[in-house]
């Protein structure tokens, strides 16, 4: 087969329909890797599929490579990179789940480190200001406390734009999962956010080659990448029916932790996180502490404070007593208040610095002598 470079061969393998990361990770290891899938003859492949039980007719290898060369002009030309699952940089909790794409196309940074936490926030594109600001909120107490999660959306109104948006004020890496190839941006009004995404150090994703019409159920479908590869899923806003309660439901079946905002039982485009909280499939939380939890970072104990004593210079305030003691030999503090006329506290300090400091010293009787 004509095949130009690997890019071309994970383009094709895209474009090959019932293949996906679970399914095909044992098929493309035991052909030797992604392109000699592609360099396989029919017989040998035929064989493979018998011998791990695959039961469905063999690609057509050569159609899907001629469409992945007309593909390749395409990431060419907008900077669209391509990651199989074989790959480093594929994210390694969406490598886990069954139904993950085998091959991503990506803009920008997809590489995440492995202490990394990934959070998923999703929901209603009518968003309310209100829970807009629970978003900023959340996120802005979450990097108070140190912690610095990548933030994961869809790129669409309301709050996915708001998560985004506010990533990139605190400073935290965001990706955006799209459902279209990553030649244009949907919605149109988003092109300069999706530009501060990928210029801050975050990514744009898609399981989508250019080639491919755009379809509305596309959208639906990238939900399970946008729950896949996160530990978590908070949904802040959300009708009972709508794709943020989907992607709840889909990171619970990854055994993913899914949270949700509380709302008002009047509020409609509250009604399905309070049905996720009443059916436990999510945790209520209502700041960056309850999800910094969820989330498995550590908590951090407040450290105890050591009180700083009043000390003062005793050339100042303490030589009147240093200089009575001298005269007196020993004299009861309440002597000593009457000569030196400093009022009681500050005089209990004076004495307690004086006697750290080993000038003077506490004798039975709450009396005092120079030492």
């Amino acid at each position: 087969m004509n095949i130009e470079n690997n890019t071309q061969c994970q383009i094709a393998l895209s474009l090959l329909p019932r293949l996906n990361a679970i399914f095909s990770l044992p098929l493309m290891d035991r052909c030797g890797g992604i392109r000699a899938f592609f360099e396989e003859s029919e017989q040998a492949l035929a064989a493979i599929y018998q011998e791990l039980e695959i039961h469905t007719p063999l690609p057509d290898r050569a159609k899907a490579l001629e469409e992945a060369k007309r593909e390749l002009g395409k990431t060419d030309l907008y900077g669209i990179r391509t990651c199989d699952a074989t790959e480093e940089g594929y994210p390694p909790l969406l490598r886990e789940c069954e139904d993950a794409p085998l091959v991503l196309y990506y803009i920008g940074n997809l590489q995440t480190e492995q202490t990394d936490k990934l959070l998923a926030i999703v929901g209603t594109r009518r968003a309310s200001s209100r829970c807009q600001e629970r978003v900023d909120r959340v996120i802005d107490e979450l990097c108070q406390k140190g912690h610095h999660p990548v933030i994961v959306s869809g790129l669409a109104y309301g709050i996915d734009a708001a998560a985004h948006r506010s990533s990139l004020k605190h400073g935290l890496r965001t990706i955006a999962v799209v459902g279209h190839g990553l030649h244009l941006i949907y919605p149109a009004a988003h092109k300069q956010l999706a530009s501060d995404i990928v210029q801050s150090g975050g990514a744009l994703i898609s399981e989508y080659p250019c080639t491919v019409a755009i379809h509305p159920s596309n959208f639906l479908k990238r939900n399970r990448i946008v729950a896949g590869m996160c530990q978590a899923t908070l949904v802040a806003e959300s009708a009972i029916k709508g794709g943020a309660m989907s992607t709840a439901r889909t990171a619970l079946s990854y055994n993913r932790e899914v949270m949700a905002f509380p709302g008002r039982p009047e509020d409609a485009y509250s009604a399905g996180c309070n049905q996720l909280i009443k059916e436990n499939v999510a945790a209520l939380v209502e700041n960056g502490l309850d999800v910094s939890r969820l989330l498995g970072y550590p908590e951090q104990k407040p450290q105890p404070q050591q009180g700083e004593l009043p000390f003062f210079e005793p050339e100042g305030q303490a030589s009147p007593i240093l200089s009575e003691l001298q005269k007196q030999g020993e004299m009861h503090i309440d002597e000593l208040a009457r000569a030196t006329s400093i009022d009681p506290a500050s005089l209990t300090a004076l004495l307690l610095q004086l006697e750290l400091e080993g000038k003077i010293r506490a004798l039975p009787g709450q009396k005092y002598s120079l030492k």
